[in-house]
Parts: structure tokens; C-alpha cells; sequence
């Protein structure tokens, strides 16, 4: 027992070790002093230099970014206007703006600042660079307004709080980095999570994600992927639900048959053969192969169909119409000759009567019409 707890004490100790171990980030965008600071927070600060420990971890930060060119960076060394700079103290009368203390075991400057209690000042850090690192070359005064590239410390007082998933899920905290947690969700699908300098969890690669999601269910025929968004899953490539063709849709899937008239299935592609329009197509079928699989999507065959079924009327419609339009022209020639011939018999009894009432007087009229009621 007594082995077990000495064993967690030590391993306590390390992580605590490692939780207090300092980080600086070097940013050679170049502002001035108080942008700088900005910049920084909330989650850093302009760094101070304590100790020769914490310089040569600054000088590695600044040789690994690989850049000999930089030779001046802000850090957080500043002189009020008012205070005066005594040449006596170790900072020269300028102070650490992190906690206005001004101490340090690193004394170098690399010329004395201005004598002066009239002006504000701010600090750079001198750096030089050789075949094998960089090297400081001490402090420089300067006034603040200048634009400069600056080093940020991370502030080990403040951490990142628990990142806040909803649903069941894993979380992953490496001992030897306090910045990174990994999510693991009921599904298995694991997420990476860093910690900005503002304190912000976001999904690595995705930064725009709300992770406070990333363990939710998404809709039926969706999952999540590895950028947090929920994504269609193609059902007819991973689990084969179709016996013929398979056509994939947002969020769901149809089978493809080649036996309906539209040809999509509403269940299985697999061919009726329990009602009476499944015995009728059983029996036209039997002793015939099963149709292959459809080789055109269900439009295709839909609009295939359509055109052999307007074939097919055509082939009736058109030559009824065409017989009724002559039977048609047939009626009105026969009416116009009907017309016409009595027409002419109406005139040529006119004319008779005219006659007959002009040569024969009344009585011959009379005969006429007698001959005509005959």
C-alpha cells in the first residue's frame, strides 16, 4: 500500500512539475509596446526575465524560429513617465509590467537607458545569433510608440477551464501537456481538443466547430467525421440493402427493381410473389431468368416507359382521328349536294307557276297547283 502511494506522490509531483514548467511563444509581427501587451492576454504576458534559467529557455524559443534576422524584441520592461531611471538598481528604475517587481538575477544591459524622468520608456531584449544558437546581448531603452516584434509568456496561474461536452463521452488529458485534451465518444470516434491563448477549447483543424457538440447523435443516415460536421452515411456501399441496384440519397437510400414501372422498390428489391399482381408477374415470368440489374438510374427508366406507353396510344388515336375527320368531310359534301338539289327544284317550280298564271290566267294556276299536290 505504502508502495502504491509513494508511487502516485512521485508521478504527482511530476505533473506539477510540468503544469508549472513556463512556455513563450515569439511573434515577429511587429507592434508597439502596449498592442504588444494586448496581444498577449489573456492567457499570456509580456515576458519578464527572472533568472539565467528562464533567458537561455527565450534565447531556444528564439533560435527555433529560425529567423537571424530579428535582433530586437519587446518584453515586459517598462519605466513610468515621471519615474526617474537610477543607474544604482538593477533594472535601472524600470519595472516588469507583469507584477511591478523589479528584481532580477539578469543585470545586463547592453547600453545604460536615457537619464531622464520625463519620458516614458519600454524595454527590448538584444539578441545576436552564431552557428549555434542565439545569445543575448542585454536590455535596450526605447520609447514605447516604436513597432517591434515581442515574446509572450503563457501564464501558468491560469489554465484552461474543463472543456464542456454534452453527451457521454471520454476525455483524455495527457500528463505533459495541460493545452490538449483528446474526447473519445460512445460511437469510438475520438476528437483533439488544444487550448488557445484566450483560454478557448477549440477542434484541432476546425477551429469554428462548437465542440460542446461533438458527442450528439446526428440525424438517422447521418455521423459525425473527423471535423465535427454531420455527414450523409452511403448506406449502399457499407451495408448492402439492396438484392439489385442501390441508389444512395441524403440521409436514406432506394432500392432499384427492375420489375416496377418506375423502378424503385419501397422495401426490398427482392421480386414479389404474394399478391395477385405478384402471382400474375410469377406466372409470366416462369421458366424465364430473373431480369439482370438495372443498368440506368429510375428517371431513365421511368421516362422509358412513359415513351413505349405513348407509343403505344399513338398507334390507335391517330387513325380514329383521321377516319372521323373524313367521315366528317363525307357529311358535308353529301349535305351541299342535297342542299343544292333542292335548291334547283325550288326555283323550277317558281318558274312554272310564274309561267302559268301569265298564259293561262287563274285557272291554269289552278291546275298547276293541283298537279303539284299530285
Amino acid at each position: 500500500m505504502e508502495l502504491w502511494t509513494g508511487l502516485y506522490l512521485v508521478s504527482f509531483l511530476n505533473v506539477a512539475r510540468c503544469l508549472l514548467e513556463s512556455s513563450y511563444t515569439v511573434h515577429l509581427n511587429k507592434l508597439s509596446f502596449e498592442n504588444a501587451q494586448n496581444y498577449c492576454k489573456p492567457g499570456s504576458f509580456l515576458t519578464n526575465i527572472p533568472n539565467e534559467k528562464e533567458m537561455v529557455k527565450i534565447l531556444k524559443t528564439i533560435w527555433d524560429m529560425n529567423n537571424k534576422t530579428t535582433t530586437s524584441f519587446w518584453i515586459g520592461l517598462k519605466k513610468d513617465k515621471g519615474t526617474c531611471v537610477e543607474q544604482r538598481l538593477p533594472l535601472k528604475g524600470f519595472f516588469w509590467t507583469v507584477d511591478n517587481s523589479t528584481q532580477s538575477d539578469v543585470n545586463t544591459w547592453k547600453t545604460n537607458p536615457s537619464s531622464t524622468c520625463a519620458y516614458l520608456l519600454c524595454g527590448l531584449l538584444s539578441v545576436e545569433y552564431s552557428d549555434s544558437g542565439a545569445k543575448s546581448n542585454g536590455y535596450v531603452d526605447t520609447t514605447c510608440r516604436q513597432e517591434h516584434p515581442f515574446i509572450c509568456k503563457r501564464n501558468v496561474k491560469l489554465v484552461c477551464p474543463r472543456p464542456e461536452i454534452l453527451s457521454t463521452h471520454d476525455m483524455i488529458e495527457p500528463s505533459n501537456d495541460p493545452y490538449t485534451r483528446q474526447i473519445v465518444c460512445p460511437s469510438g470516434t475520438m476528437f483533439n481538443l488544444t487550448c488557445s491563448k484566450d483560454l478557448v477549447w477549440t477542434l484541432v483543424g476546425s477551429k469554428n466547430v462548437d465542440i460542446s457538440q461533438l458527442c450528439l447523435e446526428c440525424q438517422k443516415g447521418y455521423r459525425r467525421d473527423a471535423s465535427g460536421g454531420c455527414v450523409d452515411v452511403n448506406e449502399c456501399d457499407e451495408s448492402k440493402p439492396c438484392e439489385q441496384g442501390c441508389l444512395n440519397t441524403e440521409g436514406s437510400y432506394k432500392c432499384l427493381c427492375s420489375y416496377n414501372d418506375d423502378g424503385i422498390c419501397n422495401g426490398s428489391s427482392k421480386p414479389p410473389t404474394t399478391n395477385q399482381k405478384n402471382n400474375e408477374y410469377s406466372s409470366i415470368n416462369r421458366g424465364k431468368s430473373m431480369p439482370t440489374q438495372p443498368t440506368s438510374l429510375p428517371d431513365d427508366v421511368r421516362i422509358n416507359e412513359k415513351s413505349k406507353s405513348a407509343g403505344d396510344i399513338s398507334n390507335i388515336v391517330v387513325p380514329v382521328i383521321i377516319a372521323l375527320l373524313i367521315f366528317i368531310v363525307l357529311l358535308v359534301i353529301v349535305a351541299a349536294i342535297v342542299k343544292g338539289c333542292l335548291r334547283r327544284r325550288t326555283i323550277k317550280l317558281a318558274r312554272r307557276k310564274v309561267e302559268a298564271v301569265a298564259l293561262n290566267g287563274s285557272s291554269s294556276m289552278e291546275k298547276v297547283n293541283e298537279k303539284e299536290e299530285t
